[in-house]
């Protein structure tokens, strides 16, 4: 169990009807549990504050292929409410017309701190002009990058795109934005570290991975072997998963018995010690 308050890098807001028609039962079939509960306003609060969490980033994600549409608006009114201790996430879809208008929109109204993207949820490769006019709008704004690049597990998800090796280029190309890559690229956790070890704006976090004990355990290995630990965040990616029980398996990857340990010091440093100034440009 964390002994004390925690971040949560990785947390979710949203009504059902943002969701759209297409998110079905998969998660619970691939994780064994539902992959999306309630997460509205109310139940976040309620949820954050009985699991101990002191700070967390709460996002939308936007989804144009498959309907999914969490209101900017809806991120940044919530923020509103808790930013004593919290950082926003807005989403546009890069496929959409005036994707960089509305991301603008969004920072200017509600002081969001960074864009939730998705190439292989919305289809887009991350080299495409949409998407680097959006690229060019967080850097004009002074907000850092967020991407799932990592596999997808929605049938007409784009795994081609999710490649974490593709942010290489846009991280060369924007050395003053900050790349937040979620759930560490799973499952190319290899390829993010080495993408990190070369990129020092590049930052992932390890959300979902708690459940999968051997790609959590081989992630931080490479991690810990290529000096990149300090640049890794928790998160639980709430509502999929509970932020107390999620923090209790990541903390439990340093009681496996292994010839190469994980050190019970970067577990916890990794899950307490990561302050929002980490990745907002100063």
């Amino acid at each position: 169990m964390p002994e004390h308050a925690f971040t949560d890098w990785h947390t979710h807001v949203y009504l059902p009807e943002h969701l759209g028609p297409v998110w079905t039962d998969r998660g619970t079939e691939l994780v064994g549990r539902p992959g999306f509960g309630a997460a509205d306003l109310g139940e976040h609060s309620r949820v954050m504050a009985a699991s101990g969490v002191g700070r967390f980033l709460v996002l939308g994600l936007q989804v144009a292929r498959i309907g999914m549409k969490v209101p900017n608006d809806y991120v940044g009114e919530y923020l509103d409410t808790n930013r004593d201790h919290a950082i926003g996430v807005g989403s546009v879809d890069p496929t959409q017309p005036d994707a960089a208008a509305e991301l603008r929109r969004a920072v200017t109204e509600y002081g969001l701190h960074g864009v939730k993207l998705s190439p292989p949820y919305q289809g887009f490769h991350p080299h495409c002009e949409e998407a680097y006019a959006v690229y060019r709008a967080a850097a004009d704004l002074g907000i850092f990058l967020m991407f799932h690049q990592a596999s997808v597990f929605a049938p007409d998800g784009c795994n081609e795109y999710a490649y974490p090796t593709l942010l290489d280029k846009v991280a060369r190309e924007f050395r003053d934005t900050n790349i937040l890559v979620a759930h560490f690229g799973k499952p190319w956790m290899n390829e993010t570290v080495e993408l990190m070890m070369k990129n020092r704006n590049v930052f992932a976090d390890v959300s979902t991975l708690p459940v999968k004990t051997w790609q959590l355990y081989n992630g931080l290995r490479l991690a810990v072997e290529g000096h990149v630990t300090d640049r890794l965040v928790f998160g639980s990616d709430f509502p999929s998963f509970d932020p107390r029980e999620a923090a209790d398996q990541f903390l439990a990857i340093a009681d496996l018995e292994m010839p190469l340990p994980i050190p019970r010091e970067v577990v916890e440093d990794i899950l307490y010690n990561r302050p929002f100034d980490l990745i907002l440009r100063k």
